[in-house]
């Protein structure tokens, strides 16, 4: 699976370029998107299939490192009967 993440200023920016993938260029997989803490929207996009550099570079929107728990375990803590 192939992970990229874009940012973007408005969420409608966001929303057409996920639109513009699935449908006009046939990516598939998932895509997961969110307001960041700092007011901006990202899109992280775990592809079935390689996405080309050329069309990553026409798509609006910063690409941006993904830092991912995609996956992976949270660990809780438990109180102890004792406490």
């Amino acid at each position: 699976m192939n992970t990229i993440a874009l940012e973007f200023e408005t969420e409608q920016e966001m929303q057409e370029v996920a639109d513009k993938l699935w449908n006009k260029h046939g990516i598939t997989g998932e895509f997961e998107m969110f307001q960041t803490p700092s007011g901006t929207f990202r899109l992280h996009i775990y592809s079935e299939k390689a996405i080309k550099d050329s069309l990553l570079e026409k798509l609006p929107g910063k690409r941006v490192q993904m830092k991912g728990s995609f996956g992976s375990a949270v660990r809780t803590e438990v109180p102890s009967e004792g406490n």
